[in-house]
């Protein structure tokens, strides 16, 4: 089962959350986010995010950029730390590009 809100507390804010179990293999993960709208163009602000198993644990804290529009694309990215119960660390680069039709 999974989730995901989005919400713009004021005309220069978002929230996004999302979140998902699975009782297969028992792989649950979650991410919120808090963004400040800059420049007409964009949100910028932090993020967590965290994956975890029965045994597994990843972690993830950094800055996200969301709602980038350039054409008919709305670009997304984000980088920070992550690390894990493995006593792994290192860092996250992510990116998505959404296209409308």
């Amino acid at each position: 089962a999974g989730f995901e809100l989005w919400h713009e507390p004021s005309t220069t804010t978002m929230l996004a959350a999302d979140a998902s179990v699975s009782s297969i293999g028992a792989g649950n993960s979650a991410r919120a986010a808090f963004g400040w709208r800059l420049f007409e163009r964009f949100y910028l602000g932090p993020e967590a995010q965290v994956y975890s198993t029965d045994n597994y644990v990843h972690k993830r804290v950094g800055v996200h950029i969301t709602a980038l529009k350039i054409d008919k694309r709305e670009w997304m990215g984000a980088i920070g730390m992550a690390n894990d119960n493995d006593n792994r660390s290192g860092i996250y680069v992510r990116i998505g590009v959404l296209t409308r039709h």
